[in-house]
């Protein structure tokens, strides 16, 4: 039987990603949407044969909506997805879902309270690459993880938002780019996540587009950069063990990875025209996979693999990393 979503928030990424994703997923059927402006709710409704409302409890009131996806601005995702959750729907809810650990434990009580699920967006966790990386880590083919690095570069101005969230403070890069890297790192490394260091630089915008970053990550060095004025966006994971290592670019290659064991470096994996074709057009995998993956949870076919522990693990990090960044310039 098919999840029938309703989407609250229908800015940038609801039409360049999601929109494309579900597409693809036959277990669900997007039934409607709701924005604070009108015209992208009913534009987004129209593309995909859906109601459309202006108001999120309009759409909360809709009996046929099962499960919503939340799509806005970081500021207001703990309050509609306890909404959606006090009105008896299961919660997709883009990262990260709450601005506070508080926020997450009290999202999880509540999905708790009512046996529903409250799961966080974290695509690039979904992405198929990565799992032979983490298949091969639990085969032991490079040894005992020794360190892990990321590097998150991406371009703003080519994304060009529709709302301004990332422009309200220093610590939005934080909040917008590092649950990407978090959510693939603990995974790695287990969800003790204890910040070191980070610096922040202003470089194009009034407020900081890059950072580095020293983070312990289940007691594993894990250290890295992010970035909104990358030239070419990337996302570079390298997982250095006893016995070999690991490198993948989870954005620009999400099938294939680069395995180094023995003085052999050894390509696993594929890509081809076809799949090179889906990433020009904006259809990454891990979209796909998550929202897969999100049905089969609400649906108790399997247990999430990113739950309310490890959101309260990586908006906790968040917050020290934040209230912790040394600013230049």
């Amino acid at each position: 039987m098919r999840l029938r979503l309703g989407i609250i928030g229908c800015g940038r990424a609801t039409t360049l990603f999601h929109l494309k994703a579900l597409e693809e997923v036959g277990e669900i059927e997007v039934v409607a949407a709701a924005d604070r402006e009108p015209e992208r709710a009913r534009r987004v409704a129209e593309e995909v044969g859906a109601r459309w409302y202006q108001s999120h409890r309009e759409l909360l009131e809709d009996e046929e909506v099962e499960a919503v996806a939340v799509n806005t601005p970081p500021s207001l995702h703990e309050e509609l997805t306890l909404e959606s959750l006090r009105a008896g729907r299961h919660v997709i809810c883009e990262k990260p879902m709450a601005r506070s650990p508080e926020g997450c434990r009290r999202i999880a009580a509540e999905a708790e309270r009512r046996g529903l699920v409250a799961q966080p967006f974290h695509n690039y966790a979904y992405t198929p690459i990565l799992d032979m990386a983490l298949r091969l880590i639990g085969e032991r083919r490079i040894g005992d993880v020794r360190t892990v690095s990321i590097r998150l570069m991406n371009n703003l101005r080519g994304y060009r938002p529709l709302t301004s969230f990332r422009f309200e403070g220093d610590e939005a890069i934080i909040e917008d780019l590092m649950p990407h890297i978090l959510s693939v790192a603990g995974l790695i490394t287990g969800w003790e996540l204890r910040v070191l260091e980070v610096e922040g630089w202003r470089r194009s915008y009034p407020v900081v587009d890059n950072i580095a970053f020293q983070l312990e990550a289940g007691g594993i060095p894990l250290s890295g950069e992010a970035s909104w004025t990358a030239v070419i966006p990337s996302f570079e994971v390298h997982i250095e063990g006893s016995e070999g290592s690991i490198k993948m670019d989870l954005m620009r290659r999400p099938w294939t990875l680069e395995l180094m064991r023995g003085g052999e470096k050894r390509k696993i994996g594929g890509g081809g025209v076809g799949r090179i074709l889906r990433l020009l057009r904006l259809r990454h995998p891990s979209f796909t996979w998550q929202y897969r993956h999100f049905y089969r949870v609400v649906r108790g076919l399997e247990p999430p693999r990113l739950g309310m522990e490890a959101e309260e693990a990586i908006v906790s990090a968040l917050v020290e990393m934040g209230e912790g960044m040394r600013i230049h310039g």
